[in-house]
C-alpha cells in the first residue's frame, strides 16, 4: 500500500515538472524569438552594405551567407 509521504512525493514531482515543462517552453520561445531577431538584424547589414567587392568583409559575408536551408524554432 502506498504511505502518504509517497503520494505527497509524487504530487510535489508532477507539479514540479509541469512548472519547469512550462518554463522551459517559454525560455525556448524568448531564444528563438532573439534568434530571429538577430539573424533579421543581420540580413538587414548584409543588405545595406555599401561594397560587394571581394575584397571587403561585407562582400565575402554576402556570398557566404546562403540562409536558404535554415529554419528557426522548426517553423
Amino acid at each position: 500500500m502506498l504511505g502518504t509521504k509517497t503520494i505527497g512525493r509524487s504530487l510535489v514531482f508532477g507539479l514540479g515538472y509541469l512548472a519547469g515543462s512550462r518554463a522551459g517552453k517559454e525560455r525556448y520561445e524568448q531564444l528563438t524569438t532573439a534568434g530571429r531577431s538577430f539573424a533579421g538584424q543581420l540580413r538587414k547589414q548584409l543588405a545595406d552594405a555599401p561594397d560587394t567587392s571581394p575584397s571587403t568583409v561585407a562582400g565575402a559575408a554576402r556570398r557566404a551567407w546562403d540562409d536558404s536551408d535554415i529554419t528557426l524554432g522548426g517553423s
